[in-house]
């Protein structure tokens, strides 16, 4: 765990598990606005920026083994309500509230929608997606460890196409290599 520069009061309003104020080097910050960009510029400053490559590896150059990959293109199905099926029922609800047991339950009546979205992610019409993909990133307050909230939709995504990609694990790594998965 990283080494934080900045440092939080003892008094925690156990009512409202709230940050009095945040110190951050020699100053003391008490409004919310300059604490949320303490924190940000923190985890900002520690998990960097996204460059762009100058380089690219030609992977037929170098002889990488190709592999049939066109299952993962496949219209979303049944498989959709297999993944919801295995969701847990009331674990870690997103910034949107949903857990598993909504799914669940209400799949009879969001079942077209649901479908209707994951079938325009795969048209690659995501451009409002990110609406969806955004996280919060919160500090729990027994510790102050940061966790990140995510979207109930976009936890469903990831799993039914890490659920697609899972057979083909064992032909894409090989055996002595699954340790760095």
């Amino acid at each position: 765990m990283p080494i934080h520069p900045f440092s939080i009061s003892k008094r925690v309003s156990e009512r409202k598990k709230f940050i009095a104020k945040l110190q951050v080097d020699d100053q003391v910050l008490f409004y919310q606005e300059e604490k949320q960009e303490a924190v940000l510029d923190f985890y900002e400053n520690l998990l960097g920026t996204a460059e762009e490559r100058e380089y690219t590896i030609d992977l037929d150059a170098i002889g990488v083994q190709q592999h049939d990959l066109s299952t993962l293109d496949c219209p979303f199905s049944e498989e959709v309500w297999a993944t919801i099926k295995g969701m847990p029922l009331d674990k870690a609800p997103g910034p949107d509230g949903f857990t598993g047991r909504f799914y669940k339950t209400c799949w009879n009546i969001i079942k077209g929608d649901i479908m209707l979205a994951l079938e325009a992610i795969q048209r690659g019409h995501v451009f409002k997606f990110k609406l969806l993909n955004t996280a919060f990133i919160t500090l729990l307050p027994k510790d102050f460890r940061p966790i990140s909230l995510i979207h109930s939709f976009a936890k469903l995504v990831t799993k039914v196409m890490a659920n697609r990609l899972v057979p083909l694990l064992p032909t894409l790594v090989p055996s002595n290599q699954s340790a760095f998965v």
